[in-house]
């Protein structure tokens, strides 16, 4: 007599596999996440340690040169560029995708460490955010050129980065807005920046406070030049850079604006902006005096 399984016996034992094939997968993906996780707050402290280590030494030696490029002579400090590109072209890696730098503008890219210049003259801020943990670190890195000695030197506050379902809520009842076919928040005057389709700043531009024209795009003609002396037409219907408000005026006609420097990037989907030195976005057309971040 041939002796075999039962079907139920098969069922049973196909589903014990699947539980414990599920159970693996779980425990090896929290395993992935904590070791990136880990590793960006090891990215961070390092950075923070070489850049006390690189101003010390300029205390020490007024010959020397810091992060490689910046004579400790100098009657100013490192630039925030300078000591950025110092740490894109070290051996530092960003764990979630190591085709991206470690050290950029914005803190709720994952593995990204934020380096921007302090509220103190001559001091600088090293930001990293734990999205796995909802918590921002903050250091301060003090120099020979710093104006005053800084209170707190570092700080860990919970923040929680804007996920993509919510900043793209608003834009789930209707046709997806694009750069072809924005529409400005509201039909007043504001500060405006020009930007690419993906919502980028054009390099060399930063941003201007400008009338309803150059957002309605009855300004066809008009041009600026980025970085490398290219013009741009902002104006043009089919152009692949838009004038985009980000804050609007205030009451008084006030106009102020975060996105200095290439500082912001624009979401098309939804009309908000993200402050790159800050990782809080914002609805666009609001003044600074009354607008709230999405994302405290």
């Amino acid at each position: 007599m041939k002796k075999g399984f039962a079907l139920i016996e098969l069922l049973v034992v196909v589903a014990i596999i699947s539980i414990l094939s599920a159970v693996g997968v779980v425990t090896y993906n929290g395993y992935v996440s904590t070791s990136q996780d880990k590793a960006s707050l090891s990215n961070f402290n390092q950075i923070v340690k070489t850049m006390n280590n690189e101003l010390a030494n300029c205390r020490i030696n007024p010959s020397a040169q810091a992060f490689s490029n910046h004579g400790c002579s100098s009657n100013s400090e490192p630039s925030v560029a300078g000591i950025s590109n110092f740490f894109k072209s070290s051996n530092l890696k960003n764990p979630y995708d190591g085709n991206k730098d470690v050290v950029g503008q914005n803190i709720c890219n994952k593995g990204e460490v934020v380096i921007s210049a302090s509220s103190v003259s001559g001091s600088y801020q090293v930001q990293y955010v734990s999205q796995k943990k909802d918590l921002k670190y903050t250091k301060v890195v003090e120099s020979k050129w710093s104006s005053e000695t800084t209170s707190v030197m570092s700080k860990e506050e919970s923040y929680k980065c804007a996920s993509q379902s919510t900043l793209s809520a608003s834009a789930s009842s209707g046709p997806k807005q694009t750069i072809f076919n924005y529409k400005p928040p509201h039909s007043g005057k504001g500060a405006g920046i020009i930007v690419d389709e993906n919502g980028n700043m054009i390099s060399g531009s930063g941003s201007h406070a400008c009338n309803p024209d150059c957002f309605n795009g009855s300004m066809p003609n008009w041009y600026t030049t980025d970085g490398n002396g290219n013009k741009i037409y902002p104006g043009r219907p089919g152009s692949n850079y838009r004038w985009v408000m980000t804050e609007g005026a205030s009451a008084s006609g006030n106009i102020a604006s975060s996105c200095g420097g290439g500082n912001c990037r624009y979401n098309f989907a939804d009309n908000t902006y993200t402050v790159l030195n800050s990782g809080q976005t914002f609805k666009a057309g609001e003044s600074v005096d009354n607008r709230q971040p999405i994302n405290p």
